[in-house]
């Protein structure tokens, strides 16, 4: 889904405690995701910020990955 509109994917471990590390401490496998792109990774510092253009185009992502995995 992701592919086809042209946008790339990078993995990479996140080592940092997020609420998937609760389901993957219970077994289940599970992966995060975030829609933030071409934005410097400042979590929780000072000066975090989310440009509004990436905000918004995060939420498109996101309904329709959404809607996408609810049709599965």
């Amino acid at each position: 889904m992701l592919v086809s509109r042209g946008l790339s994917l990078k993995t990479q471990v996140f080592p940092a405690a997020t609420d998937i590390s609760y389901l993957r401490e219970k077994g289940v496998p599970a992966l995060g995701f975030s829609p933030i792109s071409k934005t410097p990774i400042l979590l929780h510092a000072n000066d975090e910020y989310l440009g509004v253009s990436t905000f918004l185009k995060g939420i498109d992502i996101y309904c329709k990955l959404l809607s996408s995995l609810g049709q599965v």
